[in-house]
């Protein structure tokens, strides 16, 4: 297994991101020097960027890419795949297949949570699941066509109204049956969500692909009580070697709080 840290790239500009922002080489930087192995991208207006750039800002500090995260499109432009202002679904849309287009250039998948929006009140809710799943399907089946995926993460319902467990996100995988499609599981919103860690983790072993990491307070894991052994232990029964990828709050400090998270997960899973 791998560990990542998300960044968000130098557009993203939003309090509400538990993504490190600012200074994108000086961020990379501190990833580099702590053995870090890769970088998970939290963008926002994927089409504008440079990805040459981004590429060589990355490779040259000995990371890779890990995955491209989409919930700044909706923190900072407003922008949802569900949401009653047609000229809104149709903008996050675009914004989809631009970040599809930059996980392609990078051979990695899309990670979809807060930004495919809200099927709203009650009686909005058969309208609001046919945006949602035309949104899904026509997405999965863009990125089928790139070779990547798009994830979808399951989060609490404090923060979405659909697709709440990795049963859910199992489901949904299920339903939509296309290799464009997968699941990002969130240790934050399974300890709120989620019976067992390890139950969710077997349940999900065909179409798990990465793993966000944060403990119970949304800090460094080891930071809180969640019980990340029987998650690296359920992760290796089913052979997972892919990113676990932190996305947290930054305390006491970016580059204490990445060094101590990065500890505790090397002391379950070793070394690189």
């Amino acid at each position: 297994m791998k560990v990542g840290f998300s960044v968000g790239t130098p557009e993203v500009n939003t309090k509400r991101l538990p993504a490190q922002q600012g200074d994108f080489g000086a961020n990379l930087d501190v990833l580099q020097r702590l053995g870090y192995d890769g970088v998970e991208l939290s963008v926002c207006r994927p089409a504008e960027l440079d990805l040459a750039q981004i590429e060589k800002d990355v490779h040259g500090r000995n990371l890779e890419v890990a995955s491209i995260h989409t919930a700044s499109m909706g923190f900072q432009d407003k922008l949802w795949l569900c949401h009653p202002d047609e000229a809104v679904r149709t903008e996050a849309y675009v914004r989809l297949e631009a970040a599809i287009d930059m996980a392609a250039y990078f051979s990695v998948d899309v990670l979809v949570g807060s930004f495919r929006g809200r099927l709203g009140e009650p009686e909005m809710h058969a309208k609001s699941r046919v945006w949602m799943h035309d949104a899904f399907r026509k997405g999965v089946d863009y990125a089928a066509s790139k070779g990547s995926r798009i994830l979808i993460e399951p989060q609490a319902r404090w923060s979405v109204d659909y697709n709440f467990t990795a049963q859910d996100g199992v489901a949904l995988a299920q339903e939509l049956n296309s290799p464009g499609f997968g699941i990002c599981l969130d240790t934050f919103h399974m300890n709120i969500e989620d019976t067992s860690f390890a139950r969710s983790i077997f349940d999900a072993r065909e179409h798990l692909h990465y793993l966000q990491i944060s403990d119970s307070n949304r800090l460094y894991p080891g930071g809180g009580h969640i019980n990340f052994g029987e998650i690296v232990n359920a992760l290796k029964a089913i052979g997972y070697t892919g990113y676990l990828s932190l996305q947290i709050l930054r305390e006491p400090s970016y580059e204490e709080s990445a060094e101590l998270g990065l500890a505790h997960l090397r002391s379950l899973i070793g070394p690189p």
